[in-house]
């Protein structure tokens, strides 16, 4: 494909510079050859150079939100491809793939689309354009339009900065939202476009992510690793969200909320 027309976006912030080298590292080797200005955009100013890899700094504090819209100001591609900064990529890219997502996303006039599907692909079964692996994406249930690796629209991208400063949690939260207020056409790619590793949650490294840095001598920070109690915990509930119905998944959420039990998204979903 002759069409460049994307710029590539890691978001993150000073917190988390403890592993850009090992994702600058995993970034050459997987996607060496992508042929397009990648941007790590953070907050605080930074004396950090990679030879491919170039900074916008939005300000020290600045939220994902004022880091995007700094972004916005440089950026003038049409699209964008969106990864986060502890997202590391752990097989090769095929450039050409993404090239041909970046024009069907010109072709069908695509707002957003995700290239790693997580749980919630099986909830899609509408194809888009005839194509064998690019499926719509509704925007009736939260985190329809979130932020695992996808393209945006320089556009939709700036319109869901639009409403004042958002933290990364709220952000994603009011994703999908204004993705519906906005009239987002959405869609994902199905298998998956982009293998990659979780590196961090809560703060701490996951315990598999760990093995792999380790492995492959990648990081050399001192960010804490997450405890085998809250692993289980998490990997217990990925499986059972990977194996229940949505409509049972609502109602232990609804149950819950009875309860008393506090949801964090709940505050932010209008």
């Amino acid at each position: 494909m002759a069409n460049k027309d994307y710029s590539v976006i890691i978001s993150t912030c000073d917190k988390f510079s403890d592993l850009w080298d090992a994702n600058v590292t995993l970034l050459e080797k997987n996607w060496g050859d992508r042929g397009v200005d990648t941007y790590f955009v953070t907050d605080k100013p930074t004396d950090l150079e990679y030879e491919r890899v170039k900074f916008i700094a939005a300000g020290e504090g600045a939220e994902i939100t004022e880091r995007i819209k700094a972004a916005l100001k440089v950026i003038e591609t049409k699209y964008i491809v969106f990864l986060l900064d502890d997202y590391f990529l752990t097989k090769p890219i095929d450039t050409a793939k993404i090239d041909r997502y970046i024009e069907i996303m010109r072709k069908e006039k695509l707002d957003y689309l995700r290239l790693y599907t997580f749980l919630n692909a099986k909830y899609f079964k509408e194809k888009i354009g005839g194509y064998g692996d690019i499926y719509k994406v509704t925007t009736d249930a939260r985190y329809n339009v979130n932020l695992y690796p996808c393209v945006f629209s320089r556009e939709f991208l700036a319109a869901t900065v639009e409403d004042g400063t958002k933290n990364a949690w709220q952000y994603e939260v009011s994703l999908t939202k204004t993705a519906d207020r906005y009239g987002a056409k959405c869609a994902l790619v199905n298998p998956d476009a982009i293998d990659m590793l979780d590196v961090v949650r809560k703060g701490r490294l996951i315990r598999k992510a760990k093995r792999y840095l380790d492995k492959y001598d990648l990081y050399h920070g001192d960010r804490p690793v997450m405890d085998l109690f809250t692993t289980v915990k998490l990997g217990a509930v990925y499986r059972l969200k990977s194996l229940m119905p949505r409509k049972f998944s609502s109602f232990i959420r609804k149950t819950l909320k009875k309860c008393g039990k506090k949801f964090y998204s709940d505050e932010y979903a209008d």
